[in-house]
Order: structure tokens, then sequence, then C-alpha cells
């Protein structure tokens, strides 16, 4: 949305007044060139967007004018592009109603013999959105005299064989705003019996285009289609169209469609529940699908049972599937979790796989959140059955990063469960003396995590947790970033351990000199690069020292 409140110079209202009201065409043209040249000049871009800010809150009826007059008239349909591109630019919903009701209807009747005239179906794709916000904020206003001649013209397009007309139809209904659908709607209802002959047709079309057009204008208009029957008609024509697109365009023309699934799931839940159960299997057959299907086409297909998680009225359709469905669902963002490098490779990679976990783990969490208690232990063991043993160090490091959900809403839980306290732990106190250094660092950083489970790992198993420490403040371990996080996870060890859990190991003092010479020799090397020393949570020496008597009951000899 461009900015109307700022104050213009009276130089500027009166060039773009004369601008304005010339015959000449070649303003016009040069300012398009500046807005929406492929590589913009600064100065000359933004002189151009001052000129139809000003235009716009001083003139808006003549730049209006002047625009569609070009859209219609212009030779050069990169010119009519333009004009288009610049009305999109413009925001139809902040200066329609500026214009005069004269103008206005003048608009009107040019507009409805425009979509007649127009013989490039690329500059139509660009007049629909400038068409469909206009008649949003035609009917949502009470004051505004209603447009039903664009109406009929728009039923007749959706009806036409031509795809020209149909598309155009199209994506006006696709890109209606949604204050307005219900109104427009009832304005369209006794077209309904031709829309849906229409819909159905289009959902079914060999013209990719108009297939992604037509889930659009479904969803936009799905309250005229409210009936049962008729609305499970178009969603079963929405679903196999979903899986033509799929299969047949390697993805990308799905893409395009299956967030208009995904928005009318989030619109209309009422609508859509009877019918989420048998969805979300639809979406697990695509996202398992042995196609080949790319990681963007698999997410954009589970972004749909995502939306279920986010709006109540599913969370028990998803709480209603079997233990295997879930395990099948939660399995998804899992997968993704598998998209981590080597700190090395990370270097050479363009940040895309990271994007891929981190949307994995904000997934895993939404759904946890949804499914919840008893459903959520349940799933989450088998997986971490599954991943935490794994021979695939991947696998192992994903299978922490499922810990680390869980165990931030379900801690509790996962301390009263025996499987938990026992198969659970011991896999992933394996993880600890892991082979791989991404996992050994994964762990580490998970027992810095202040839950309970980790506290009742501490209070269960110190002797074994001493242990690894020990090893892992080893002078002989090569790794830099393994002992700091060790280091660091010891550290929150001795904050929230109970004192006398040292006294049975155990070599203790010799651990804790470990430590704290690992945290000298740290602090030092930082005080050179920037006179400061952070490791993990930031606990400094001086903090270990004055603690130690609380810890020990005794001094310790921490070296000079």
């Amino acid at each position: 949305m461009m900015e109307s409140d700022k104050e213009f110079p009276t130089e500027l209202q009166s060039i773009s007044l004369h601008i304005l009201s010339s015959n000449d065409t070649a303003h016009m043209e040069t300012l398009f060139s500046n807005l929406f040249s492929p590589e913009p000049k600064p100065k000359p871009y933004s002189e151009a967007l001052a000129f139809l800010q000003c235009s716009k809150k001083h003139h808006p009826d003549l730049l209006f004018i002047k625009l569609f007059f070009l859209l219609r008239c212009a030779a050069s349909p990169l010119t009519r592009a333009h004009s288009a591109r610049a009305l999109h630019l413009l925001s139809p919903p902040d200066i329609w109603p500026k214009i005069k009701p004269v103008a206005q209807a003048s608009l009107k009747a040019h507009f409805s013999a425009y979509l007649k005239q127009e013989t490039s179906l690329p500059v139509l794709r660009l007049v629909a959105p400038v068409l469909a916000e206009t008649l949003s904020v035609i009917y949502n206003d009470h004051h505004q005299h209603h447009w039903p001649d664009i109406l009929d013209l728009l039923v007749s397009f959706a009806a036409s064989n031509d795809d020209k007309s149909r598309e155009t139809a199209l994506l006006v209904f696709a890109n209606l705003l949604q204050d307005c659908r219900l109104r427009l709607s009832d304005a369209l209802r006794g077209a309904l019996p031709v829309l849906r002959a229409s819909f159905m047709e289009s959902l079914a079309s060999s013209n990719v285009d108009i297939q992604v057009a037509a889930f659009g204008a479904v969803v936009s208009l799905v309250r005229l289609f409210s009936d049962p029957c008729v609305f499970h008609e178009l969603l079963r024509a929405m679903m196999v169209a979903a899986f033509s697109l799929l299969y047949g365009f390697e993805g990308s023309y799905f893409r395009r469609a299956f967030p208009h699934m995904v928005r009318l799931v989030r619109e209309e839940p009422a609508l859509l529940k009877p019918y989420a159960s048998d969805m979300v299997l639809d979406v697990l057959q695509i996202v398992e699908s042995d196609a080949g299907l790319s990681m963007n086409t698999q997410q954009a297909a589970f972004e749909l049972v995502m939306a279920m998680a986010e709006v109540d009225d599913y969370a028990t359709v998803l709480k209603s599937h079997n233990h295997q469905t879930l395990v099948r669902v939660f399995m998804i963002p899992v997968k993704m979790l598998l998209l981590v490098e080597d700190e090395d490779d990370k270097k050479e990679k363009d940040g895309c796989d990271d994007d891929v976990y981190k949307v994995g783990l904000k997934w895993l969490n939404r759904l946890c959140v949804t499914v919840g208690g008893d459903r959520v232990m349940s799933v989450g063991f088998d997986i971490l059955t599954l991943y935490l043993d794994s021979p695939e160090w991947k696998k192992r490091h994903a299978g922490i990063a499922v810990l680390s959900v869980l165990s931030k809403d379900f801690s509790d839980e996962m301390v009263m469960r025996e499987n938990f306290q026992g198969e659970v732990v011991t896999n992933f106190l394996k993880s600890l003396q892991d082979s791989h250094d991404a996992v050994r660092l994964a762990a580490f950083r998970f027992m810095q995590t202040p839950t309970n489970f980790v506290q009742a790992m501490h209070l269960l198993y110190h002797h074994r947790l001493m242990h690894v420490f020990a090893s892992a403040l080893d002078p002989s371990h090569q790794n830099c970033k393994i002992k700091e996080q060790a280091a660091s996870a010891m550290l929150f060890f001795l904050k929230t351990t109970l004192p006398d859990s040292l006294t049975f190991y155990k070599n203790a003092d010799l651990i804790i000199h470990k430590l704290l010479s690992i945290l000298r020799v740290h602090q030092n090397s930082k005080s050179k690069k920037n006179g400061k020393a952070k490791i993990g949570d930031k606990i400094e020496i001086e903090e270990i020292v004055k603690g130690e008597k609380k810890l020990r009951g005794r001094p310790i000899d921490v070296g000079q």
C-alpha cells in the first residue's frame, strides 16, 4: 500500500496535474520504465513513486482514468501490463472511493468493454486482481452502487469454452478480498448452477492454469456452495485435481494450487471438519509417495495438516486417528530434522537445509501441543526407540531433537514413564559418547535444558554422567567445541545436583580440576580477543570456585 498522507510540494502537484490532463502518454511511459524496470535506478524510481503518491492524494480521478486509458488503448502489451501493475500498486480499495460517482459509472462501463477486447492473457492475469479489489470495495460499501453487469459478464466468462475468458473470470473470483466474499456470494446465488458446473469442469481441465485458478475461485466463493452435497462434490474434485497436478507437472502447479486448500482449512473449519480425517490420510499419501517429490512439494502438502493443528476445531480430529497413523503424521516433521550437516559442511551451504530443519522443529512442537498427553508419549517413545539407537548419525541427532521438543512440554510425563526412564535414557546416554561429534554436541546441549526430565537424569544417573564428563574433558580429546559443551553441561549439572551426588564418585576432585583448567584456558584465549570469556550458559570460573564449598563441603585445589 502506498503512502497517501504525505505532504507533497505545490510544484509536484502542478506537474502531476499537467501530465495527467495531457493527451501525451510519453511521460507515463517513462514513469512505467522507472517503476518497473528489472534493475531500477534509485533516484528515478523514487521520483516516479513520489509522482504516483502525489497523484493518488491530489488527483485520484485523473490518475485512475489515465491509467485505465492506457490499459485499454495502449498498442503495446507491455504498456498495458505496466498500467495494470500501477493500478494494483495504487490499491483500488484506497483510491476507488475517492473517485467521483460520475467517473465511477464511466469506468465501470469501460471496464466491461475492456475485458471483452483484451487479447493478451498475461495482461488479463495482471488485471484480474485490480478488478477483484475494485469489486470487493464496491460490494463491501453500503453507499456504493453495486455492479451487476460485471458479475453477469464474469459468470458468462466462467461458463465460456474460451480458455482466456474462463481463466480471467476464475482469477477475479480467486482474488476477491475476504471481507466481501459473503456479500458477493449472495449476489451470485442466482448463478449457482452455472458456476458449479463451470468450477467442476475447470478443476478437471487439461489446462493447468485454469485448474490452479479454479482452486482459488472455489475457496473464495465457498459459501455459495455450502450445501453438503454440492460442497462434497467440489471438495472431491479439488483433491482429484491436486493429485493430478502433483504427479503431472513436477509439483510446480501443485505448489500454486494447494495453498488454496490450506486457506480453506483455516477459514472454513465448520465446512471442512467432516472431511478432515480423510484429508489427513490424503496428505500422508502425498508426502510418503515414492514418486521423488521435492521437499518443497512435500512441505506444501503437509501445510494442510499443520493448518489443522493450529485450529482448535480440528484438534479432536487429529487425536481420533489410531496410533500408527499418528506416528506417520509425526514422522513427517521428524524426517525434516534429518537435514542437518556437520559444522564444516554448513559453511558451504546456502542455509536452505537449516530452514527446513527449523520448520521441522516448529511443526513437531505444534503437533505435540495439539495432540497432547498420553498420545504424544506413546508416539514419541516409538520414534525415539527407532532414532536414538539408529546406525545413521543423522537419525541419532534427530532423536535428540525430538527428545528436546518432548521435554519442553511433557517433562513430568516423561519422568513418570518407566520406558522413558529406562530404554530412552539408556540410549540417550550413549549419545554423550557417540562416535559422531554432531551427535555428542547435541546431547551435551540437551543436558543443559532446565527441565524436570534432565533434573531426573542428574539425580538417577549422576554416576554415569560424571564418567561421561571425565571422558569428554580429557585433554586428549581434540574437539574443542565438545569440550566446551561438556564443560557447560557439567556446570549446569553442578548447579542443579545435590552435593551428596558427588561424594560417591565420583575422582570428583580430578574431574572438577579438569573442568576449571579448561575454563581457564578458554577464558584466557577469549580475553585475548575480546576481553571476556563466554562459555555455554556464561558461568565464569570465579562462580565455580566460590561455589565449590557448597558442592563438596571442602576446598578444591584448582591450581594456578
